[in-house]
């Protein structure tokens, strides 16, 4: 009943998880899209390419949510790189993962920017490009240590506090405009907050950057959709719930681009849409209180895009995609290390692409390359149910979901060739980015594959001889309580011959060991090694070679004691490390190596 409890508990505690980081990215795709779409565009065009912009995340809103209810209702058990491996190749499935894991560091790239954005508009910094990786590696640091653990229900409410301040900015905007409309005094508040920020520069293509802006949407719900290391039942987000939260985040960025409109902001500047509208509405005391939560909520979808990396490399490692000791539940620290190079490769990235726009860009990018070969899977899917199965209802429902992802195929395509078209250099930013984690999951696929090609069996039906005798060799530098034990576990195992060898490095010391052993009367023979002031490890595998080589095809088990402090003080004299001895050994044919375990028990114990 213990055991059901604590798996249940723990598959809550992933969706929990999930919950909140789903509900950040959202909140914070909310604040950032109008944004995105305003720095692409001139005041010239600002009303048709916030339309445009709107539409497009309308549309990409619509069709993802098609997209994640019939992958919600065909494959609810398997994720996307799963898909892509299982029905096109191993290689897709490499390709997905490595889009999943740049995805979450542009995640948190995107969070440290929106931060520094806002804090930038109370306190103008200029060296903000060296803040931002500064930040990111910080975040990886206090998160990696430890020292903050944040539950997920703070992380929600924190979420929907930032919401909550930019629907009361907008809310209080739509009755001014309602009662008597917006004055000329707030437009020039929020003009001048806007233009009192830099200026982008740069390829100028402002429709097509508007639709990649409002492309955001789909591509965040995309993303969301499924959840990490939960099981097979609850991988995928309901469609319904993930469209309750969709909805209202468009609503609030309609709302916001049709102020932007309306207080007639000018393009082509690094601020903020909403703060300039808290300024212009609520002043500078109104505007600190967004730029608060602002800060908090980009802080938040840093530490959960950290906080997630792991368990993705998890998931990958238990789905065979990274080494197979990365999926333990301990192996915390091999993850860490891994996530800590992510953090260190987000860091560079933003000194190639320093614009929150030019990374949301590569973001949609990404998402849609996973979108693409998802569907492509999906047609091999449909493909392969139309040759095997007879079913009409299962033949017809294949060949509609054919014509279907065939679609979502084509509008993937469409997407990344217009991030081609209006900012060439920022798609292949993002493919040399995609290629970094494609390279390491390729390189240990290969080595993976040609490990176990060699370990595969010639002829099943053959057994591996056994060995004529098996010889024990108990190695031992003094006589005490450690040793005997060492001793006596070998006796235990009824070897052939066995011996205990000491090393000779003084003879002092090795007439003291030969007197404690006679006295000790010790039923096993003791054989002294080596030279006066020789080496200590050559000699033992000399002995452990000549042993083998007058002996073939028998087998040398090697007894090492190990001493374990268990108490407080005892552990600073207690040797930690692995000695040279044992990993030299391992390498020799026809050698095992046993350590035997001695506790040094604390005082009290």
């Amino acid at each position: 009943m213990s055991k059901f409890r604590s798996v249940v508990l723990g598959a809550d505690k992933v969706r929990s998880v999930s919950r909140s980081t789903s509900v950040v990215v959202i909140a914070l795709c909310t604040v950032m899209v109008p944004q995105i779409i305003l720095r692409a565009v001139s005041y010239s065009v600002a009303g048709p390419a916030m339309a445009i912009g709107f539409f497009a995340a309308v549309i990409s809103l619509a069709m993802s949510m098609i997209s994640v209810r019939l992958l919600f209702t065909e494959v609810p058990r398997r994720s996307s790189h799963q898909l892509a491996e299982r029905h096109i190749d191993h290689w897709a499935g490499l390709i997905v993962s490595a889009a999943r894991i740049l995805g979450y560091a542009l995640i948190i790239i995107l969070g440290v920017e929106i931060a520094v954005t806002s804090f930038n508009s109370v306190v103008n910094v200029s060296w903000s490009i060296a803040i931002e990786p500064a930040i990111i590696i910080a975040i990886a640091v206090i998160v990696f240590s430890g020292r903050l653990a944040l539950h997920t229900r703070p992380i929600i409410i924190l979420s929907f506090l930032a919401l909550l301040g930019l629907s009361i900015v907008l809310g209080y905007a739509m009755i001014q405009e309602l009662v008597g409309g917006v004055n000329f005094e707030e437009i020039r508040s929020a003009r001048e907050n806007a233009l009192n920020t830099q200026v982008n520069m740069g390829r100028y293509h402002p429709f097509v950057e508007a639709a990649l802006g409002g492309a955001m949407v789909g591509a965040v719900t995309i993303f969301v959709s499924e959840r990490i290391l939960s099981p097979h039942d609850h991988r995928r987000i309901v469609p319904r719930t993930l469209l309750k939260a969709m909805v209202p985040a468009v609503i609030l960025i309609a709302v916001t681009l049709y102020f932007v409109t309306a207080l007639r902001m000018p393009g082509r500047r690094v601020a903020i849409p909403s703060l300039s509208m808290a300024v212009a509405f609520f002043g500078r005391a109104g505007q600190i209180v967004l730029v608060v939560l602002y800060i908090v909520l980009g802080l938040l979808a840093a530490y959960s895009a950290y906080r997630q990396l792991p368990r993705l490399l998890r998931e990958l490692a238990i789905d065979g995609l990274l080494p197979r000791r990365l999926a333990a539940k301990d192996a915390v620290r091999p993850r860490r290390m891994i996530v800590a190079l992510i953090g260190l490769l987000a860091a560079a990235v933003t000194f190639v692409l320093d614009s929150t726009r030019s990374h949301a860009v590569v973001f949609v990018f990404t998402v849609f390359i996973m979108q693409a070969f998802t569907a492509v899977a999906m047609i091999s899917r449909s493909k392969a149910i139309l040759n095997e199965s007879t079913d009409a209802s299962k033949r017809h429902r294949a060949i509609a979901l054919t014509w279907v992802f065939r679609g979502f195929f084509v509008l993937s395509l469409v997407v990344l060739a217009a991030v081609c078209y209006a900012q060439p250099f920022w798609a292949a930013s993002g493919i040399v980015s995609l290629c970094v984690p494609v390279l390491f999951l390729l390189v240990y696929s290969r080595g993976q594959r040609k490990v176990n090609t060699r370990l595969e069996l010639a002829n099943r039906g053959s057994l591996t001889p056994l060995p004529t005798r098996v010889h024990g060799v108990v190695l031992i530098d003094r006589v005490d309580q450690a040793s005997l034990r060492a001793v006596t576990w070998a006796r235990s195992f009824r070897f052939s011959s066995l011996t205990a060898v000491c090393v000779d490095v003084d003879p002092t010391q090795t007439r003291q060991i030969r007197q404690a052993w006679q006295q000790a009367q010790v039923p096993v023979d003791l054989t002294i090694l080596g030279e006066p002031k020789g080496a200590v490890r050559r000699p033992v595998i000399a002995y452990v070679r000549e042993r083998l080589r007058l002996h073939p095809g028998d087998v040398v088990t090697v007894f090492i004691p190990r001493v374990i402090a268990t108490g407080s003080w005892e552990q600073f004299f207690v040797r930690h490390s692995t000695p040279r001895i044992i990993n030299d050994l391992r390498f020799e044919p026809g050698v095992t190596v046993c350590e035997v375990p001695y506790r040094l028990r604390g005082q009290g114990e």
